[in-house]
């Protein structure tokens, strides 16, 4: 057997190990339709939210697969944790009392969890982990969702700027889990 021969064996042999390893990795990605859509968004808490945001064409345009989508979530649920985490410091330094400084600065910690968490969803989503990417869109809302039962506290009244922030924050990453689960529904 000649050396091109031995390697288009063993480039042959390779390619069929991945695709056994990995099967996901040789189905073709259809193009995600209207009614997809509609699916996905019906398994989240805010329906109409996640079908706004995953038919904003001005936030991708040419994007069609359950990959891009659920990479377009990630993104805004980082974007989102960013900016609560910017928005915290001030609060912090504004506090009126030493309860409302405290939750305002576990908030803040629930924050970088929370950005972890979902950084981690964005590696495992490019190795194609989709069930660890549904656990880790999850343990980002847990976060959001820890940070909101402090700001709930009496010592927030009238009412903490993190309340739409968390609720924003909350729905992307249950866009994430929702196309997360379908992905998986496809593997």
């Amino acid at each position: 057997m000649d050396f091109s021969a031995s390697c288009f064996l063993f480039a042959s042999s390779l390619a069929i190990i991945l695709l056994i390893i990995n099967p996901c990795v040789a189905q073709s990605r259809p193009n995600i339709t209207k009614d997809d859509i509609n699916t996905i968004c019906s398994k989240t808490r805010a329906p109409s939210f996640c079908f706004r945001v995953l038919t904003n064409q001005t936030l991708h345009a040419k994007e069609t697969s359950l990959l891009g989508l659920a990479n377009i979530s990630i993104e805004l649920a980082l974007a989102t944790a960013y900016d609560t985490q910017l928005a915290i410091s001030p609060l912090i330094k504004l506090a009126n009392n030493y309860t409302e400084r405290e939750g305002y600065t576990l908030c803040s910690q629930n924050y970088r969890q929370a950005v972890a968490a979902v950084r981690d969803a964005m590696q495992k989503l490019a190795k194609h982990e989709y069930r660890g990417v549904r656990v880790e869109a999850l343990a980002a809302v847990e976060e959001a969702r820890a940070c909101e039962n402090r700001v709930k506290s009496s010592a927030f009244k009238p009412y903490s700027p993190l309340h739409e922030r968390n609720k924003g924050f909350i729905r992307y990453c249950n866009i994430l889990w929702a196309i997360s689960n379908r992905l998986v529904e496809y593997c």
